[in-house]
């Protein structure tokens, strides 16, 4: 029989199933025998160990490892329920599967609220004892690669703004970099809005020689047209109405240091010759002024535009554009390092949870999964964006799929999930922010819940497909209601 292929995770690499171990556990040898020589005819590289009892279970688990455990429930001495607090406690991210004789959904709930991860019903079938294996197979990686990329932002990042990712286009990113930070010249960066283009800026400063003096940034057009002078280059006192004292512009601020020139291509054109002027000659000339100063400043400029086009249509002096573009590099779109996503992700939740002052919080690998899927037109802005919501939105200390998807619902204001002022207090909030987010997401999904069962007439199945969840992602939180679907009926 031919071995199945890994399904392939958007962003996630695909680890290999060779390394996989699995643990069947029953009391009935003959069916614990049977079901492992099903596993290996199916996956003829996985290593299939049997145990007859929740003991011999957890001392295989203790000796060998494992990334999988299927399960009965009722054993004697230590059932399933209390092989799965154990196991847990060993390997927390094990994957474990019960087998039950007594298929309900109340029994379903309780084993998935304990922390297995899939359940199957006697007898088995074949093809479904398959399809829960290659789940549980792919949770494993998901699991193992969430672990790597936390390692990797662990040893990446330090608290600064800094470049996150390890793609083929982020090393080539660095290496440009590297390579611009060692010159003095002026750079442009290009690239789309929300790519990442003043974090770039900034790593050009702190890693060339003027790290040590300053960095300035100024996203020109938030500067009304008739100031954006002034600021630059300073004024004297009397230079117009208002100026009662000397101010010294931002080219003098960053004297020895980098001036970031943010979306260059807006300035108008009176600007862009003052600006050449400057760049020429290494004079500032403050507003209302007689005479000019030397500085010395490296100008990073960066723009979203096709400058070429607009000198094209004289928009933008051509002359300016060739003292800006000496070195030059674009910041690939989001879009073109999907693989940099999870890492994205994690790194972006870690800073919420620091700038916000809350408890630590993890996203499930199934969330990780989904944000790498997602084409993300704003880029690492709107990603940035997306994960702040979902970590102030998120109850408790686990980002899972169903509020990712709630909170992308709400935030287009369609589909069936959907966070309106509705769930928002009328009265003044008497209790603590987090205490209410949790009370208002609580309402909310205990209320969508009830009508969804109740128009689906307690279907598990159909109610997962109306919603768009999975049946696992719909009975844990059944279980974490305290519900059951069967009330509905």
């Amino acid at each position: 029989m031919t071995r199945p292929s890994s399904p392939q995770v958007a962003g996630l690499p695909v680890q290999q199933e060779a390394a996989a171990r699995l643990i069947v556990v029953d009391d009935e040898k003959d069916f614990a025998l049977g079901l492992a020589r099903l596993i290996r005819g199916r996956y003829p590289a996985m290593e299939v160990a049997t145990a007859h009892s929740g003991k011999e279970a957890l001392e295989i688990l203790s000796c060998r490892g494992a990334q999988l455990v299927i399960t009965d429930l009722r054993m004697p001495e230590m059932n399933g329920m209390q092989l799965i607090g154990e196991a847990l406690k060993r390997v927390p991210d094990l994957s474990i599967v019960v087998l039950s004789a007594y298929g309900t959904i109340e029994t379903a709930v309780e084993a998935l609220h304990a922390g297995a991860y899939d359940f199957l019903t006697k007898p088995i079938e074949p093809d479904q004892l398959y399809r829960v294996v290659d789940k549980g197979l792919e949770r494993c990686r998901l699991l193992e690669e969430n672990s790597r990329l936390r390692q990797i932002l662990a040893s990446q990042v330090d608290g600064r703004r800094d470049l996150v990712g390890e793609g083929p286009a982020m090393q080539q990113l660095r290496r440009t970099i590297a390579t611009i930070a060692q010159s003095d010249y002026n750079v442009l960066i290009r690239g789309e809005s929300g790519t990442g283009k003043e974090v770039v800026a900034g790593l050009i400063h702190r890693s060339g020689a003027r790290a040590a003096k300053p960095f300035i940034s100024v996203d020109c057009p938030s500067i009304p047209e008739n100031l954006l002078e002034s600021e630059l280059f300073g004024y004297v006192k009397g230079a117009f109405t208002g100026a009662d004292r000397d101010h010294r512009g931002l080219f003098a601020a960053a004297q020895g240091g980098t001036l970031q020139l943010d979306e260059i291509g807006d300035i108008n054109p009176v600007i862009q010759t003052k600006l050449l002027r400057c760049l020429q000659n290494g004079e500032v000339r403050p507003v209302g002024a007689n005479q000019s100063f030397l500085v010395d400043v490296r100008i990073v400029a960066s723009t979203n535009q096709d400058l070429e086009a607009r000198i094209r249509d004289k928009t933008f002096r051509e002359d300016l554009y060739y003292r800006l573009n000496v070195l030059s590099l674009t910041l690939p779109p989001l879009r073109e390092r999907q693989e940099d996503i999870p890492l994205l992700a994690l790194h972006f939740l870690k800073r919420t949870c620091r700038e916000s002052g809350l408890e630590e919080k993890e996203m499930t690998p199934e969330v990780l999964r989904w944000l790498a899927a997602r084409p993300w037109p704003g880029n690492v802005r709107e990603l940035e964006n997306f994960v702040r919501r979902l970590t102030v939105f998120c109850p408790g200390s686990l980002i899972d799929l169903d509020l990712a998807r709630a909170l992308l619902d709400g935030g287009q204001g369609s589909g069936p999930i959907a966070l309106t002022s509705r769930e928002l207090p009328a009265e003044a909030p008497s209790t603590s922010y987090k205490v209410a987010k949790e009370q208002v997401v609580d309402s909310f999904t205990r209320r969508y819940i009830d009508e969804l069962l109740t128009v689906t007439r307690g279907n598990v199945s159909e109610a997962a497909r109306v919603s768009g969840l999975s049946r696992v992602a719909l009975q844990k939180i059944l279980g974490r209601l305290g519900g059951t679907a069967a009330s509905y009926r």
